[in-house]
This record gives C-alpha cells, structure tokens and sequence, in this order.
C-alpha cells in the first residue's frame, strides 16, 4: 500500500528535525546543545519538535539508530567477496570516502552521553554484539565459499576489524592526523594479507 502524502510529509519533517538535531549535537554537544538551537537549525517551531519528538534524548536515540542502519548496510556491503577485495585496493580518496560523516552523523560527545544512560548502554551493546555476529557469520560464509582465509578466526577477525575502523572514525572525530595514504596502504594489506584466501 502506498504511502499518503501526509505521511511522506510527516516522514520528511521528522528526518530535517533528526538532520538539524544532529548538527546541532555535534557541534555543541547533548549538554550544550539547546532545544531553542535545534528548532533554529530546522527553521521549525518548538511546538513542531515537540510533536515528533517529546525531549533531546529522544532525538539522540532516533538519530542513533539510522546510524546503527548505516554501519549495518556498510558492514553488508564491505562483508562480500567484492567488498573484501576493495579493501584490499583502498587508496586514499577511498579511505576518506569511507569515514566521511554523514548528515546524522552525532559526534563522540553525544555517542557518550548515550552509553552512559542505561537504555541507550543497551542499545549500544546490542547493536555492537548484532554487528559483530553478523561480520564473523559473513566471514564464515566466506571461508565456506572459499574467498576467506580458512585458518582465520571469524569472531576475532570481526573484533579486529571492528575496532580497526572504530578507532579510525573516533582519530577522525578528534581531528587527529592520520596519514590517509599510509593508512589505506596498511588496510589495503591488512585485508590481502590476513583476510582473504
């Protein structure tokens, strides 16, 4: 069934205000960040915000879970033969690409201030123990199929990885300098070397 106008109208407000919000959280953080900030940052009333959403927690948790869905599509996408293999020739602009924010990106200040209230720990520990499974079970597939080195461990490759590219956003986040070359470079034989058969 089709979705009504209304709705797709509903949805695209909802979405600005989460975009808005998250702008607003990265830059200010969840403490400094003001509901007076988001609703200026989404041209939008507070009687607006509020209908969609009834406080900044809330708008922290949504924002939080469409980044979840991104990892996870990332993780599907990277966790193929063809995935694996352009990991093995990931140069700098690639590298880059990868660990671009993106519009609902939250900042480490605000992914903190969610772990540290105990429904959004949870959260965090079962998206993290949902992603890992779902790395190590594609791994898996792979030694099964032939394209993953048979004598790898799935689990711990998947922690590896996992904290590989965690610490890679988190240095990012900080404006840490990285050498985007040397460090596509070390990925790129990374993944040759000890991932793929």
């Amino acid at each position: 069934m089709a979705r009504t106008k209304d709705e797709i109208l509903h949805q695209q407000r909802r979405e600005a205000i989460l975009r808005a919000a998250a702008r607003v959280f990265k830059a200010k953080g969840f403490h400094g960040a003001r509901t007076e900030d988001i609703c200026a940052e989404a041209a939008t009333s507070a009687g607006t915000v509020f209908r969609y959403f009834p406080d900044k927690r809330a708008m922290i948790v949504a924002v939080a879970e469409m980044e979840f869905e991104r990892y996870r599509q990332e993780i599907r996408r990277l966790a193929t033969p063809e995935g694996l293999r352009w990991l093995t020739r990931i140069g700098e602009a690639d590298l880059a690409e990868l660990l671009r924010p993106t519009e609902f990106d939250l900042g480490g200040d605000s992914w903190l201030e969610l772990a540290r209230d105990p429904d959004g720990r949870q959260r965090l520990l079962d998206f993290d123990r949902r992603l890992r499974a779902d790395l190590a079970r594609e791994l898996k597939r792979g030694q099964a199929e032939g394209w993953v080195r048979p004598s790898l461990d799935p689990e711990g490759a998947a922690n590896v990885i996992l904290a590989i590219f965690s610490g890679l956003d988190f240095d990012c986040e900080i404006g840490a300098t990285i050498e985007p070359a040397a460090t596509a470079h070390a990925l790129a034989d990374l993944f040759r070397r000890f991932i793929l058969a």
